[in-house]
């Protein structure tokens, strides 16, 4: 399975710089987590809702069909370091053409990285801390929802479960209780003039 990723990660590199276009009306995240939560232009829902012209799903698709919808995505630049986490993901369902477990274990595995770096430079910035709130929030649906997702027979989907969850409510729950003592009457997340950017971290530092 890992080898299977890796190719289709590789596939997206050689195309990415090639036929990408700017991420037009990203979504800011809502404060209020539910099944309408959208984030850049790849994160939540059915988003962004691109179709292959055999108007199928992803998971109808033969081979050639989905590599025909990859590349529409592939043209269409994330909006930021998370948002092109939520695009590889979105990617890897497309070329399983199923919700494969490889998928959702490494957005989970890159969203907790993404959170330790910007947990490192929160401090300086208060940016920094509301993206290390989204990459902690959105990784914690992967790790105490998917995980355990194995194909299309997951009886779960995003759009019933983004932040539905009770493990996930919990955890959010807790971390919002420590980041209030510092971070009084300040939005969890970005706004929309902000970007969650790791290279943006180096002028802090």
């Amino acid at each position: 399975m890992k080898r299977f990723y890796k190719k289709i990660f590789i596939f997206f590199l050689s195309f990415n710089s090639l036929y990408a276009n700017s991420c037009d009306n990203p979504a800011v995240a809502s404060d209020n987590l539910n099944s309408q939560f959208h984030y850049g232009c790849f994160c939540g829902k059915n988003y962004p809702k691109i179709e292959h012209p055999s108007k199928k799903s992803y998971k109808e698709l033969n081979i050639t069909q989905r590599q025909e919808l990859i590349k529409e995505y592939i043209k269409i630049d994330a909006y930021d370091d998370i948002d092109e986490v939520c695009k590889e993901h979105d990617i890897c369902y497309i070329h399983y053409g199923r919700e494969a477990k490889v998928c959702n274990d490494k957005i989970y595995t890159q969203l907790n990285s993404l959170e330790k770096q910007f947990d490192k430079a929160n401090e300086s910035n208060i940016t920094n801390e509301q993206c290390k709130n989204l990459a902690f929030d959105i990784g914690s649906v992967f790790h105490t929802i998917f995980s355990p997702a194995e194909d299309e027979n997951t009886i779960f989907d995003f759009g019933m479960l983004i932040f539905n969850g009770a493990i996930t409510a919990s955890n959010k729950l807790v971390q919002e209780s420590v980041d209030t003592i510092s971070y009084k009457n300040t939005p969890r997340y970005p706004s929309s003039d902000e970007k969650c950017l790791l290279e943006s971290l180096s002028d802090l530092e």
